[in-house]
């Protein structure tokens, strides 16, 4: 039986990136260098949805903070995302 999943890491300016578990773990963003501040593990091994269509891989929904866009044609440039609100 093999382990199927991914990272979400966030870094400090709000970039999101998705790794492969099996990939070299990064220390820091590769758009702007900043170190992640958050990691999720999301696990895929037994599919990303219940029967009843509820998420049961872990992976997390950010927030978006900004979105910048092309002033020319409206393509997305950069999104940034709101740092998750830690837990006490």
């Amino acid at each position: 039986m093999s382990f199927e999943g991914y990272y979400q890491r966030l870094c400090k300016n709000g970039h999101l990136t998705h790794e492969d578990i099996y990939a070299t773990e990064g220390k820091s963003c590769l758009r702007c260098g900043e170190e992640f501040v958050y990691t999720n593990l999301v696990d895929t091994t037994n599919g990303s949805h219940d029967n009843e269509g509820n998420r049961i891989d872990g992976a997390k929904i950010f927030k978006i903070k900004k979105i910048r866009t092309c002033g020319h044609c409206g393509s997305v440039l950069e999104v940034i995302y709101k740092q998750p609100k830690r837990k006490k």
